[in-house]
């Protein structure tokens, strides 16, 4: 039980990143030119339709879906202010979430499976079609949207890294605890 409440907190992770996409009308640009739409919805690479189904799973297996605590909150307060302000630091978080999960986070997925879950694979690890290919076209996207950065913007959103882990720090531990 203590395993499967530790594989329910880590795919809570996610929810912070998509909730400022969600919340943007269609076609919705910020003060920047910006276009959330235009750019990154609808990747293929979201998770919260897959975390939704996982959570359910886990609640007909009997456990308890905890309530997003201060990690997530916090996390979650800080990307929806950069997603209204701050584009380059926005789109850090952006691909080192998204990227992450798709990358080491299948391969998580694949031990929590076999070892924690008798072998059932969460929705959360499964993508409609290639990841390979859905992670080729946002990188592309992302190069697109980068390429008119002065090297002041592309600075910003590398040194945006640190703060990127240092959240994603701050939720595993809240995980492991």
């Amino acid at each position: 039980m203590h395993d499967a409440h530790h594989t329910i907190h880590y795919t809570l992770m996610i929810c912070p990143l998509e909730m400022p996409l969600e919340k943007k009308e269609k076609g919705d640009c910020d003060v920047f030119g910006f276009c959330f739409d235009a750019e990154f919805r609808n990747t293929g690479l979201e998770r919260a339709e897959s975390l939704a189904k996982d959570l359910e799973w886990f609640k007909e297996q009997g456990h308890s879906i905890p309530e997003p605590s201060f990690p997530g909150l916090n996390y979650s307060a800080y990307i929806e202010d950069l997603s209204k302000k701050d584009p380059q630091a926005f789109i850090s978080h952006f691909y080192n979430t998204y990227f992450g999960h798709s990358a080491g986070g299948w391969m998580i997925g694949q031990k929590v499976a076999q070892t924690v879950l008798n072998g059932k694979k969460l929705e959360f690890y499964k993508w409609d079609g290639d990841v390979s290919q859905l992670l080729q076209s946002v990188r592309d996207k992302l190069n697109r949207v980068a390429e008119n950065w002065t090297r002041e913007e592309k600075n910003h959103c590398l040194e945006e890294t640190e703060k990127s882990f240092k959240f994603s720090r701050e939720i595993l531990r809240l995980i492991l605890s």
